[in-house]
């Protein structure tokens, strides 16, 4: 497979596995080989030298993987690196091989290296299966060496290594496969969590949706200065009544996926749609529900321009303290409340179509980056008399008034 991103994860994963063999390797050999080098120093055989050097060899190498692991990130999980231990580890196994044949004509030490590791490790590139070979070349001279002249036992030696190098070229083979394999799960379940992070986070604020993911509670959360945004489409519902359901489903979601563009554009955090209501809120400061309010305007003038429709937006913007948290724990809705939400709903329902009418808040916060005009005291349903203002625009002459105010409601300047 040429996916470098695989070839990658393959080296990577092999690796961790070379260095989690390699540090219990590291722990056994030292009172394996005191026990295997006793019977050996007693008996005094004359192979002695030749494990000693290999059994210093392997703890040599199996250290060295372990250094290069902590203190060399450049080499560490490469595959240059895994290449160069799969190399010593196969020259490693054919060492013991030969020790083993001079020892005790055997080549099961050699056999249980060979087929371990080929089982257990896959390597990007297909650069072991020619050291396969290599080892059963360096076996067969090896008995040769000692019968030169007896052609039936070279061969009748050398059946056993032949079988465990077929059977190390099938496991090579087949850990590969499952490796293969495994990748394409990993990448499948990747891509099915991104895509439910996704829908997670487009129907609750990340911080949410993180608690959520980890399984912890989410608790209610104090906002000092909240900016709240509740916008509707004036003269929608007598719109509506002359097209058929669907219809009035597709309508709406052309509007609200234009909303939402704006809502992403301009950074702030959607709420909920009730109806062909629309509630947006921003922690950051009531400038950015501004410009949304704005865009949400120029969004379904282009609308009723492509369609010859007359809709109008009511938009209401107020900003103050309130509570947000998440009720329930099924199907889960993020929600604000306080009486700064309140106050943001009777500015959009006492509004007018196709304006934006704005508290005091605001006003004195987005400073003089808009453009208001005063419309005085307004008498919002339970909240009483509250000075209001309408968002013109950004458009705001250098050394211009920000407008005039009406009797008995101060300016922003005042305020």
């Amino acid at each position: 497979m040429d996916d470098a991103a695989f070839r990658r994860w393959l080296a990577a994963r092999s690796w961790a596995l070379s260095v989690r063999y390699c540090r219990v390797v590291a722990l056994l050999v030292p009172p394996g080989a005191l026990v295997a080098d006793a019977a050996l120093w007693r008996s005094d055989s004359p192979g002695l030298a030749w494990l000693l050097g290999w059994q210093l060899a392997a703890e040599a190498v199996c250290l060295a993987v372990l250094a290069v692991d902590r203190w060399s990130p450049r080499w560490r999980g490469t595959e240059a690196a895994l290449g160069l231990f799969c190399t010593v580890f196969i020259a490693l196994c054919a060492w013991v091989g030969l020790v083993d044949w001079q020892l005790r004509g055997d080549f099961s030490l050699w056999a249980a290296g060979m087929t371990f590791g080929a089982g257990a490790l896959a390597t990007p590139r297909r650069l072991r299966q020619p050291l396969y070979a290599a080892t059963l070349l360096a076996l067969g001279l090896a008995v040769w060496w000692r019968t030169p002249d007896d052609a039936v036992a070279v061969a009748a030696a050398l059946v056993n290594p032949f079988c465990v190098v077929v059977l190390c070229l099938v496991l090579d083979r087949y850990t590969y496969s499952r490796d293969l394999a495994l990748w394409r799960e990993t990448q499948r379940a990747d891509a099915e969590r991104a895509r439910a992070d996704a829908v997670l986070h487009e129907a609750l604020p990340q911080r949410v949706a993180e608690l959520l993911k980890r399984r912890e509670p989410v608790p209610a959360r104090k906002v000092e200065n909240l900016g709240v945004l509740f916008a509707d489409i004036a003269g929608f519902t007598g719109y509506a009544r002359a097209l058929p359901p669907d219809a009035v489903v597709l309508v709406l979601d052309q509007l609200f996926c234009a909303f939402d563009a704006q809502v992403r554009r301009h950074g702030v955090e959607k709420i909920k749609t009730i109806g062909d209501g629309y509630m947006a809120v921003s922690e950051a400061g009531v400038a950015s529900l501004c410009r949304l309010a704005l865009g949400m305007r120029e969004v379904l003038d282009a609308y009723n321009r492509a369609n010859g429709t007359r809709l109008a937006m009511r938009v209401g913007i107020h900003a103050g303290p309130a509570v947000a948290g998440v009720l329930g724990t099924a199907r889960l809705l993020y929600d604000v409340w306080g009486d700064t939400v309140n106050v943001a709903a009777r500015l959009e329902q006492e509004g007018e179509p196709g304006r934006i009418q704005v508290s005091d808040a605001v006003v004195r916060q987005a400073g003089e980056a808009f453009a208001f005009g005063s419309r005085g005291l307004v008498d919002l349903p339970g909240r009483g008399a509250l000075c209001t203002w309408w968002l013109l625009g950004t458009a705001v002459p250098a050394g211009s008034p920000v407008s005039g105010a009406m009797p008995g409601c101060p300016s922003p300047a005042a305020a």
